[in-house]
């Protein structure tokens, strides 16, 4: 179970954008998703978080929105985790954002290269907190083929997004970020 201290459009200095969460929750094991093309597993030690938002322009017309910005922190493990899945909120959750790569060699077949887009979760730091991008392995444990893997921003005015972390099990606390900006905090029960 979770629970937020926060439930209110946070305007994003610098973009025409405001974020609402409605609401967080574990993803248990059995729950199935249909993610369409792809869908990243936590493994045993972690879990699946889900982060619903509601995304406006603040004037209605169609505003950049970059996932990669988004953020949730951890002061019990000081570490910063990054978007693992964005999915638009509809009833089969088939239409996400588009999954990149920063590797350009023996890519998957769910993620594209392009060097054009950058990942912005590298643009944002804060101190004394470990970046934990999500890295796949698609090789070997002898041969690894290391792929860290983000999302291609998409033009939005007014949309409700699913966006997935992968987290530490023991994980009980954390703080929801788009860029610097807390968007809230959360209470994983």
């Amino acid at each position: 179970m979770f629970s937020f201290s926060a439930n209110s459009q946070i305007d994003i200095p610098g973009t025409n954008l405001t974020i609402e969460m409605v609401k967080a929750r574990k993803i248990g094991v059995l729950s199935v998703q249909f993610a369409g093309t792809y869908n990243v597993l936590s493994g045993k030690d972690n879990k699946r978080v889900q982060v619903r938002l509601k995304v406006r322009s603040r004037d209605g017309d169609l505003s950049i929105f970059d996932p990669n910005k988004l953020s949730l922190l951890s002061d019990q493990f000081n570490a910063r985790f990054s978007v693992s899945e964005v999915l638009f909120a509809t009833f089969f959750q088939t239409r996400g954002f588009q999954m990149l790569t920063t590797n350009d060699t023996e890519k998957p077949v769910f993620a594209k290269y392009d060097s054009s887009v950058p990942n912005t979760f590298d643009n944002y730091t804060f101190e004394g907190y470990k970046d934990c991008s999500i890295d796949l392995n698609f090789g070997t444990n002898r041969k690894p083929i290391i792929h860290t893997i983000y999302f291609r921003p998409q033009n939005i005015d007014k949309n409700v997004l699913d966006v997935y972390f992968v987290v530490p099990n023991e994980l009980t606390t954390g703080k929801l970020y788009f860029g610097d900006t807390l968007i809230s905090e959360i209470d994983i029960r």
